[in-house]
This record gives C-alpha cells, structure tokens and sequence, in this order.
C-alpha cells in the first residue's frame, strides 16, 4: 500500500495526457516501470508496475555473458597465435636460416631441438643429412688432396733427375766406346719408361701395362748396374685387371735404392702375383739389405699416416691409394723377406660380382 500510496500522484499526473503508456518511477527509493491503460467499458485504469531490475536483468546477463564470451575468444585467439607462431613460425624459420647457411655452404651448420614432434624429427633428419654432405664433402676433399699429393711425389719420382743422368750418362759411354746396341736398348727402354710414367692423364691401367714397366724400369737399371737380376711371374688370369697406375713402379724403386744398391755384389728381385677368393695381390721380394724390426716397425707407421710429403712417401701413396679405391682391407703390407731382404706385398679386394 505504501508503494500504491506513492504510484497515485505520480499516475494522476500521466493520465491526463494519455490514455495508455509507460513511465518510469522511484518508490521507495527503487527504479519501477509502470504500465497503465484505461478500459473504456468501465472507465477504470488498469495499473502494472514491475522493478525496472528485474526487466533490465536478462539483458544485462546477456551483455555481461556477450563480453565475456568475446574476451575468452580474444584471450584464445592470442594463445593460439602465440602458440602456433612458436611451434610452427619459429621451427620453419630456424629450418628455413639453416637450409640457407646450407646452400651458402655452411655444412656444419645444425639445427638445435628438442622437440619430440614432427618438427623435431625434421630437425633431426636435417642434421643428419647436414652431417652426412659435410663428411662426404670433407671425404671429397681429402681424397683430391691425397690423390694431388700423389700426383705431386708421381711426378717427383717419374723425372728422377738423378735417374735419368745416370742413363744419359750410361748412353754416353757406351757411345764413346762403340757400344751400338746398348746405346739402342738403353733408349728405346728410357723411352717407353718415360712415355709411360708422364701419361697422368688416365688414373687406371692394366696390369699388362704395369709390369711392362716394371720389365723396362729393372730393364734399365740392370744395364747400368749390371749387377741386379729380376723375376717377374704374373698369371696371365691377372694381366688385364684395372688398377691404379704407378702402384708397383715405387715399390720396385724402394727395393733398389733401399735394398740392392746399399750392399756389395748382385742383387735379386722377384715379383709374383697370385690370386685368392677374396681378391689378388703382388709380391715384390728383394735380397737387399732389408730393415731391423724397429726401422720396419716405423716404416710400417708411416705409410699409415696421412702425413705430409716427406721420406717413404712413395709407399704410403701406394698404400693410400689402394686403401682409399678398394677398401680398409686392402693395402701394402711390409715384411721381413726369407731372402734377407724386404717383402712388400700389394694387396686389393675386388667383390666376385666385380670379377665377373
């Protein structure tokens, strides 16, 4: 009755105006909306008033949940962004900044992960990809080194001044004393020797051509010395194999320099080749003055190393050729010899597929 008490001044005041409407009033100190209208069979006022809260109510429960829905959507909208630029973004452009390092030749360049994803396996397949062109590129480059310095002690040992002049030398006095024949034997020799060992062009031969000149290389040495013989016993099943050229020409020149030279009275080299299930070798013996255990045992190391240029540097070629064309089991191998000399053995592994 208090509220109806206050609504009835305020009500006399629209009705003049209108017949029906709305307005809006504080009754007891609350916001009210009253709707009245007049019924014209009675002449009597119909009068509803409801708390303006509870009318503003779902509306304001809807705006609140609107702007609470949009925050939620805005804050996951910035998690997610954040979250794919740091699982996604941020992988493809490190792969991407590595793959460029990668094309300007940075090959020990990695990428860092750990991630246990699709982009970690990425990562971790590049790095090895990245490590495996790295070893091979440095594989590459190590071989053009070794076969330059082979090349290099080649063609060091291929014009042998002191070699030569002691052929020119020979020819010389065998010209002064009327000696034709020898005069003709000693060049035609010196002349497939040298036409064969400054042909670098081709990095293979056969066998065949090897020992050819091996026969003229202990050939020439004979007719200077008089006083070295030689042995060759290859089987013919070997002659037309491939292998790297110059392999047997240092080995032989070792022997004599090293072995027959050093000591008094003739020497004798054989050279032998001989063929297993797992691949062929050829052994070349001296009777020179052979090596004690601690000089085999040191020359043994050397040609094991990647050293640089230096002395015995002819058979490590040979060995490094050999080890870095056919594989880790093959090799030169250096021994005592029976005869009291030196027993170099070459020894290569061609597969049965490859030898059919």
């Amino acid at each position: 009755m208090e509220r109806i008490n206050e609504l009835l001044p305020l009500f006399e005041k629209y009705k003049e105006e209108v017949k029906q409407g709305t307005f809006l009033a504080s009754l007891q100190n609350k916001k009210y909306m009253i709707l009245y209208a007049k019924s014209e069979a009675t002449g009597w006022y119909l009068i509803e008033y409801m708390p303006l809260e509870s009318i503003l109510s779902p509306i304001t429960s809807s705006r609140n949940w609107f702007w609470l829905s949009l925050s939620l959507i805005l804050l996951i909208s910035v998690l997610s962004a954040f979250l794919l630029y740091r699982n996604v973004q941020v992988p493809i452009r490190e792969l991407y900044l590595a793959a460029k390092r990668l094309r300007r030749g940075d090959y020990a360049v990695r990428v860092g992960s750990r991630k246990h994803d699709e982009f970690g396996y990425l990562f971790e397949q590049f790095n090895m990809m990245s490590e495996q062109i790295q070893h091979l590129i440095n594989s590459i480059y190590a071989e053009k080194l070794r076969a330059r310095e082979a090349t290099l002690k080649q063609l060091q040992s291929q014009i042998n001044p002191h070699f030569l002049y002691n052929c020119l030398f020979f020819i010389k006095n065998m010209t002064r004393i009327g000696e034709r024949n020898a005069v003709m034997a000693m060049a035609v020799k010196l002349g497939d020797y040298y036409r064969y060992t400054t042909h670098v062009d081709q990095q293979e031969t056969t066998l065949r051509e090897e020992i050819k000149l091996i026969d003229n290389y202990l050939s020439i040495q004979n007719m200077r010395m008089d006083r070295i013989h030689f042995q060759i016993e290859i089987p013919d099943a070997m002659l037309e194999l491939k292998l790297p050229r110059l392999i047997v020409q240092p080995i032989i020149e070792n022997a004599i320099i090293h072995g027959i030279e050093p000591r008094e009275g003739a020497g004798m080299i054989r050279v032998t080749g001989l063929i297993d299930e797992q691949g062929y070798e050829i052994v070349c013996e001296d009777d020179g003055v052979g090596l004690s255990e601690q000089e085999l045992l040191r020359l043994r190391q050397k040609i094991s190393s990647n050293a640089g240029l230096d002395e015995g540097c002819g058979l490590r070629n040979v060995h490094q050729r050999l080890v870095h064309k056919y594989g880790g089991a093959s090799g030169l191998t250096l021994e005592q010899s029976t005869e009291g000399g030196l027993r170099a053995t070459i020894r290569w592994i061609v597969l049965l597929s490859e030898r059919e």
